[in-house]
């Protein structure tokens, strides 16, 4: 299935299940747009007007929309496309300089015919209160002086020739509000206290009646099989846009693109007015609704949903973390301006299925999934366009928590949890440097959501893990100096990204976080030392007259760039810096320190047994080397704590004896 065509079928979908048009929730939810009907959000600056009348279409106020006040309107085939100088007025609310005739009466003259063909219709076949009072009230061209009457009344305002405003009250600074771009809409104040005043925006009535006049002046138009929803109808070349002017579908002004099999561009596609209309109105609604969408940068965003649940209800989102085996983390809201958190919610309908609790899955069910870019003013792409069923879905993401979770400490819990990191954490990790704040973050927004798109097909497509990700995560972690404050979170994306490496190339089964001591893989060896040396010297500091916890950086950490390039050479120097702390050791912590040079007798020998050692000792290490680091320290930390739990209950014992 084509994108055009799913989208068609969907917006289908949710007008046969009343979805579309609930206006109601306007300004509290995203809403899916009446066909031949768009939307408007203030922006609180002085750019758009609410005219109150009365039943009687009367003027009664006119007030400034507060800022991210949002309104629906009518539009034509035209206007909905108009830039620059063109006239192409609105049928009903429009900017000023079209409803007012003082500021420019050819604009206004367009714009009345396009409102009288309209009443016209609706005298003779469908009647409408709201916009029988509008157009009585429209026609006696007051508008612009009573706006300005109720706008600044007791004001200090001058109308300048051009019909902007001065304003300068007092001490106050001189402003200029330019009148002629300004928007206009209405409502109507009802009497009655049971009803609501009835709005443009709000009222379905008036939004019904529109689409029925503009379905029968489409009867009147040349009829064309439309190639999305296989019906004869009115056949439109020109769409509206979706990211500004940037449109989905427009025919290239580069000839050269269909000569030779076309006369001209229109006869490449033919799309039906209504059905361009669904199409665009769909994915509009999609791209405003946060349960939707995911934004990458500025240009390019993340659109998902479902054929059975519009509105993304059950949170789905291919960017969250995954931790099925414990309670959902709080929800991080979206941060659209600086993308400080980044979705680091979970679905818990994906989550419930990964634990099995969930089968009710719906077979006919459609999981769609689609990447869209702002290539240029006028153009957008799809760069990636999935279609499979739900159930694929969550078989697909399950496999890819599988092959990517890892053990992640919860601040929210004050422990580990096993969890996947979500895209954008990956991605981080992967090109990003340590910040101010601790946090490690990819500034280049352009590689970051290019690798976000390289990593969409890794869940959706099965496809394997990148390995040119894989190998700069791997200088990453080599350099350990780069990270201060996020030392433990990279090497625990580190260890996600590995496991996900050696389960696509190395045909591995499982990779575990759970030390294996019979693994005689070198660098796995090479790792598990370091840990050793670094647990040794981080207790040798601990264990002084004072008992207090000298906090500095180890031999360890500081000689972990140069260990992981030439292991066998440093690993003498090693030794030797370490050879205090073991001293240390001995004389306060006399079995702790007999424990350690076991511990490290025993992984030395397994070193020096492995095949080829002699020759592979200063090879630069690979992955297992930072598996084999994390399983030793988290083991030598388990052991820790195993300890302290049974001096703790001898204590106790003692003390109730």
């Amino acid at each position: 299935m084509s994108v055009l065509d799913a989208l068609y079928r969907t917006y289908n979908y949710a007008l046969n299940n009343n979805m579309a048009d609930q206006a109601k929730m306007l300004n509290q939810n995203a809403v899916l747009l009446p066909v031949f009907h768009t939307n408007k959000r203030s922006n609180g600056s002085n750019d758009i007007i609410e005219i109150t009348l009365s039943e009687t279409g009367e003027f009664i106020k006119a007030e400034w929309m507060p800022k991210d006040q949002i309104i629906i309107f009518p539009v034509t085939e035209n206007s909905i496309t108009r830039s620059g100088k063109v006239i192409a007025p609105h049928p009903l609310c429009d900017e000023l300089s079209y409803l007012a005739s003082e500021i420019d009466s050819d604009k206004h003259l367009e714009y009345l015919k396009v409102l009288n063909n309209w009443f016209s219709y609706m005298e003779k076949e469908n009647e409408n209160r709201l916009l029988r009072i509008l157009h009585g009230y429209i026609l006696q061209d007051t508008i612009f002086e009573d706006c300005i009457k109720s706008l600044f009344a007791g004001s200090n305002y001058i109308v300048n020739n051009d019909f902007s405003i001065l304003l300068n009250s007092g001490d106050h600074a001189e402003k200029i509000i330019r009148m002629e771009k300004v928007f206009v809409t209405f409502q109507i104040e009802v009497k009655a206290s049971t009803e609501a005043n009835l709005s443009v925006s709000t009222d379905r009535d008036i939004h019904i009646n529109y689409i029925d006049y503009i379905r029968g002046k489409n009867s009147e138009q040349p009829q064309e099989q439309c190639d999305i929803s296989g019906e004869r109808t009115y056949c439109v070349s020109r769409h509206r846009g979706l990211m500004g002017n940037s449109k989905l579908i427009s025919i290239s002004n580069h000839n050269e693109t269909y000569y030779g099999r076309f006369v001209n561009g229109e006869e490449i596609v033919h799309i039906g007015y209504e059905t361009s209309q669904k199409v665009h109105l769909m994915l509009k609604y999609l791209m405003e609704n946060s349960q939707n969408r995911k934004r990458f940068d500025d240009s390019c965003i993340l659109i998902n949903w479902f054929s059975d649940d519009i509105n993304n209800d059950e949170h789905i989102s291919l960017t969250s973390n995954i931790s099925p085996y414990d309670d959902l983390l709080d929800e991080d809201m979206e941060d659209d301006e600086g993308y400080a958190t980044l979705g680091d919610s979970a679905s818990s309908a994906v989550n419930d299925y990964i634990l099995g609790k969930r089968i009710d899955i719906n077979i006919d069910g459609k999981f769609y999934v689609m990447i869209l870019d702002k290539i240029s003013n006028g153009r957008i792409s799809v760069k990636y366009f999935r279609e499979l069923p739900k159930s694929d879905l969550f078989e697909r993401v399950d496999d890819w928590y599988h092959s990517t979770n890892w053990m992640y400490y919860s601040k929210e819990k004050g422990r580990y949890i096993i969890q996947t990191p979500s895209l954008f954490r990956l991605t981080d990790t992967i090109f990003g440097i340590e910040n101010e704040k601790g946090f490690v973050e990819c500034k280049e927004s352009k590689l970051r959501t290019k690798t976000i798109e390289r990593l969409i097909p890794c869940i959706i497509d099965h496809k394997k893990l990148p390995q040119d990700l894989k190998n700069r995560m791997l200088h990453n972690i080599c350099n350990r100096s780069s990270y201060d404050k996020s030392w433990n979170s990279v090497l625990a994306v580190a260890c996600s990204i590995f496991k996900k490496y050696q389960l696509d190339y190395l045909n591995k089964r499982k990779v575990s976080e759970m030390l294996d001591t019979s693994t005689l893989n070198i660098s796995y060896l090479y790792g598990r030392l370091l840990a050793v040396y670094e647990k040794l010297e981080q207790d040798a500091l601990k264990s002084g007259a004072s008992g207090n916890d000298e906090k500095r950086t180890t031999n360890a950490e500081r000689l972990w760039t140069a260990y992981t390039k030439m292991p066998g050479r440093t690993l003498r120097i090693l030794e030797e810096k370490i050879r205090p702390y073991k001293d240390r050791l001995k004389k306060n912590r006399y079995g702790t320190a007999i424990y350690y040079d076991k511990l490290l007798t025993e992984i030395l020998n397994q070193l020096n047994g492995t095949e080829s050692f002699g020759q592979k000792k200063n090879r630069a290490l690979d992955e297992n080397f930072v598996f084999g680091y994390y399983a030793q320290k988290q083991d030598l930390y388990r052991k820790q704590e195993n300890k302290k739990e049974d001096d703790n209950e001898d204590q106790n014992d003692g003390g109730n004896e």
